[in-house]
């Protein structure tokens, strides 16, 4: 009996590993064959001024990568690559905002001055510095609210 189970259970294996993943993820998804054939999918007026938009004014990475998602079944995969890409640089500036003031709150000198660096660059008018130092306020803020309810 034993033999007959690790048996079917090898064939279960083979076959599923010949199957490959089913869930795909990030740039799979979006870059996956589009409902839309690559020669109908045009840039309107209207998408463009989406993308735009998107490209300039937001800074939540789950609402590009949604956007991503979208143009990427419209066919128009160089704008979803951009958009995934803003995504993912926004999602890594959020985590080097938590590190710097979780770094300064531990007294760090250097997160510090880092910090005083990025706000001083903002206030010159560096849009990526604006971003981060609007990243780092709210994170603060956030965390000082969890603590005090604490």
């Amino acid at each position: 009996m034993a033999p007959i189970l690790w048996a079917a259970l090898g064939a279960l294996t083979v076959y599923l590993a010949r199957q490959g993943p089913k869930v795909k993820t990030g740039m799979d998804i979006v870059l996956t064959q589009p409902p839309v054939p690559p020669q109908l999918a045009q840039m309107t007026p209207t998408r463009a001024e989406v993308h735009e938009k998107l490209m300039r004014h937001c800074i939540d990475p789950y609402k590009l990568k949604r956007a991503a998602i979208l143009f990427g079944h419209e066919g128009l995969s160089q704008h979803a690559e951009m958009l995934l890409t803003k995504a993912k640089m926004i999602h890594d500036m959020m985590h080097g905002a938590q590190a710097i003031v979780e770094r300064c709150r531990m007294g760090d000198q250097h997160a510090m001055a880092m910090a005083k660096g990025i706000g001083e660059q903002a206030r010159a008018g560096n849009k990526r510095a604006q971003i981060s130092a609007y990243l780092i306020e709210e994170y603060s803020k956030k965390t000082s609210e969890d603590k005090q309810a604490a």
